[in-house]
């Protein structure tokens, strides 16, 4: 698959939105982005590679921008797309100027980046890596995958968090002179957490580009990849912009989830409801607080969020109905074709009730891919996850169990 054009770029985005878990930075960003990179009659092409055409041949990097949640709005875009670009022409130099001349033999056989892959899926860090390949162009593509299968809150709740080392890694500022750091640290979570603290401090800008495990294709294919999130994340979005009912987008969206995604898993309907209730707070440089719905059975389902949402749970129960890595995502009661204002994130939902406005939405639960659930180590960095929102229980299956 390949995207030629502005529509198609945003239809994609509007999938992956979907696809975040109220997370991953909000689609108008987004969309603001892709509209200044090109114009509404533009073509042009960026091309998503399948993870399994994949080879030993190939080199491939993971670029992405890094900003605190409620800052990441007030940026514009080239102020976002700018330092990953840095970081990706700044990591390829690192591997050939110093790797290389060490005789670091895992890299005998490198001479530039073939790939970006998207840590995430979710609206700012597909757009961002799609934007930097189509820019630095050299024969860039972008793998059609991710490592998370939605958005996470941190670095190690990846896929190459538990498999890949941490040297070398690369975040810079914006700018033609722009800053850079490259950390020698024991593991991704402590490389979040002294990043996180840089970009709190300012002292590489308040929005960073990422570069970090660069990898063989082989290897990145092989257990460290949710494929084919991309090509899920568009035709999820061409469902959206269908002229039907929101009860009918679900439907559709489960169907494609399960039978005919390349990676096939189940999506349930939570509830329906009115959200009465939203509030979130910076801690150590994440977003932490909660959202409430008012269900048409009136109920009151909780959303604990930690920038994305993690913990999922009816007031009335004393069990967790849904936990990351899990997913738990938002689809607007409207019907007919959506457009930017019905797309909804935490931050649209956060915006539109500051303004007074109702939101209406359905909540739905889409369960985490196998080569995630099956990986023990990223599981056990899952339930370190929780204790940050309070929540000391264990992943909850509950809701697959008759799957």
């Amino acid at each position: 698959m390949n995207i030629t054009g502005r529509k198609d770029f945003l239809t994609l985005l509007k999938g992956a939105t979907f696809l975040a878990s109220g997370g991953g930075g909000p689609f108008f960003l987004a969309k603001e982005i892709v509209e200044t990179y090109f114009n509404d009659t533009e073509t042009f092409e960026i091309a998503l590679i399948d993870p399994d055409a994949l080879t030993s041949q190939e080199w491939v990097v993971m670029a992405a921008g890094m900003a605190q949640p409620s800052a990441g709005s007030a940026l514009t875009p080239q102020a976002i797309n700018e330092p990953t670009d840095n970081a990706v022409k700044a990591m390829q130099k690192l591997i050939k100027e110093i790797f290389v001349s060490k005789n670091d033999g895992r890299f005998d056989d490198f001479q530039k980046f073939d790939a970006l892959y998207p840590i995430e899926v979710g609206a700012m860090n597909v757009v961002i890596p799609l934007i930097s390949a189509y820019i630095l162009k050299n024969g860039l593509s972008i793998v059609d995958g991710d490592t998370s299968g939605r958005s996470v809150p941190t670095i190690d709740l990846t896929t190459f968090a538990v498999s890949q080392p941490v040297m070398p890694n690369m975040a810079t500022s914006a700018g033609d002179e722009y800053q850079f750091t490259t950390m020698s640290l024991k593991d991704y979570k402590d490389l979040g957490i002294a990043y996180s603290n840089l970009i709190a401090a300012g002292l590489i800008g308040i929005d960073t580009g990422l570069c970090l495990a660069p990898m063989h294709g082989d290897t990145l294919k092989e257990g460290n990849i949710v494929k084919g999130t991309l090509t899920d994340a568009y035709h999820i979005g061409t469902i959206f912009e269908e002229e039907i009912s929101s009860t009918q987008k679900i439907q559709k969206i489960q169907h494609y989830l399960r039978y005919q995604s390349q990676t096939p898993r189940n999506m349930k309907h939570i509830c329906t409801g009115k959200v009465t209730d939203y509030e979130t707070k910076t801690e150590n440089s994440t977003d932490l607080g909660y959202v409430r719905i008012q269900t048409d059975e009136n109920r009151v389902f909780t959303i604990l969020i930690q920038n994305e949402n993690i913990i999922g749970q009816f007031d009335d129960e004393t069990w967790v109905s849904v936990t990351g890595p899990d997913s738990i995502n938002y689809i607007s009661m409207h019907d007919g074709s959506f457009d930017e204002n019905n797309i909804y994130d935490n931050v649209l939902i956060s915006k539109k009730l500051s303004e007074g406005q109702d939101v209406y939405i359905h909540v739905i639960a889409i369960e985490a891919a196998d080569v995630i659930k099956k990986n023990d180590k990223l599981m056990s960095s899952w339930n370190s996850a929780y204790k940050t929102s309070r929540y000391y229980g264990p992943y909850s299956n509950r809701l697959w169990i008759a799957e």
